[in-house]
């Protein structure tokens, strides 16, 4: 690392020898190691490090969660499908067999989302108590806050969440993304063999509320590591208060840190709530653009109100999954926060 430092804040009137050298360091492979090290100074490097080996380490259960949630998605999709075949039939009187394999789909997909949910509940158990266990005999090892309950207390609540944030991530990576690429691609897909403006329109309205997602994570970081670091300190300073009975500035220290917890809390949640909000009002626009081009073209693509079905029941399935993704990753990103302060306070 202080090779790349002296090589970016080189002086000028540096030698020629040294502009050669500057520039032979430059090849890919310098320039992937250069990379990789920046990234380790990164505390989301060793978060993002400790998900990924969880997720190898419990491969088995990861491939059939990932095999599980495509089938799931996939059958959720059928009732729409279904629904619209139903609609154009009601006006001719024959139904047929629709309605029957309209009730089995309906049946058949929330029965997959609840066994879904129990295998990645499965998994999210076995990898909290492995990380638990290992992170907390790590900082024990540490023996830095032996001999005080406060900080004693702070450390065991930085490992808590810590570990909390590593399971939830590893958990949602495996059965929170899959949904919404598949929505995206069989939606965008439909709606390009009604049209191609249609598909194309709606993939592009879209880059909205992905970009909404990027500038509110980014405006969040502080006020993440705030609220994480001051529920340790809350933890702390309230076995202290406990322990140092009658103690007045420990009770002092112990309501001044639970007042900032709240305001703290509060203005988070705050935030979190707008900009989802804001997200939502986003998707709903793209949904209607969609509805409304489709109401232009309708004489000239011969839209049936079964394919006006579809297209509401698709792009609505796409909403919610996008809102639900978007939401998990704002909680990811809030877990890599808890992690940076674990890192900070007992190392990576």
């Amino acid at each position: 690392m202080d090779r790349i430092n002296k090589y970016e804040n080189r002086e000028p009137g540096v030698s020629a020898m040294t502009h050669v050298q500057g520039r032979t360091k430059l090849r890919p492979k310098s320039v992937a190691n250069r990379l990789v090290q920046r990234w380790k100074l990164n505390p989301n490097y060793y978060f993002a490090r400790d998900v990924l080996r969880l997720i190898w380490g419990h491969k088995a259960f990861g491939v059939a969660i990932i095999i599980i949630t495509v089938i799931q998605e996939i059958v959720a999709l059928w009732p729409v499908s279904l629904l619209g075949q139903f609609v154009d039939r009601l006006s001719s009187g024959d139904i047929g067999n629709v309605v029957w394999l309209f009730l089995g789909a309906s049946i058949l997909s929330p029965t997959i989302v609840r066994g879904n949910v129990i295998l990645r509940h499965k998994m999210f158990y076995e990898t909290d108590y492995q990380k638990r266990v290992e992170m907390t005999l790590r900082v024990a090892e540490q023996g830095d806050s032996a001999s005080d309950a406060e900080q004693a207390g702070s450390a065991h609540t930085r490992v808590v969440n810590a570990v909390s944030g590593i399971t939830n991530a590893t958990y949602h990576v495996l059965g929170s993304f899959i949904p919404v690429i598949i929505k995206i691609a069989v939606v965008s897909g439909n709606l390009l063999t009604y049209n191609r403006m249609l598909g194309l329109a709606y993939l592009a309205s879209l880059s909205v509320p992905i970009l909404m997602t990027g500038v509110f994570n980014s405006k969040m970081q502080v006020l993440r590591d705030a609220q994480y670091e001051v529920i340790s300190e809350a933890s702390g300073s309230g076995i202290r208060a406990i322990s140092e009975k009658g103690s007045e500035t420990a009770c002092e220290h112990f309501l001044q840190i639970m007042r900032d917890r709240t305001v703290i809390l509060f203005n988070l949640l705050l935030k979190s709530q707008l900009f989802l909000h804001a997200r939502e009002v986003a998707l709903i626009g793209s949904q209607f653009l969609i509805i409304f081009m489709a109401l232009g073209l309708r004489e000239k693509l011969r839209l049936t109100p079964g394919d006006f079905t579809k297209i509401i029941g698709y792009t609505t399935q796409v909403a919610t999954a996008f809102i639900t993704t978007a939401s998990t990753l704002d909680a990811i990103i809030s877990y890599s926060r808890a992690y940076h302060v674990y890192a900070q306070a007992h190392g990576n």
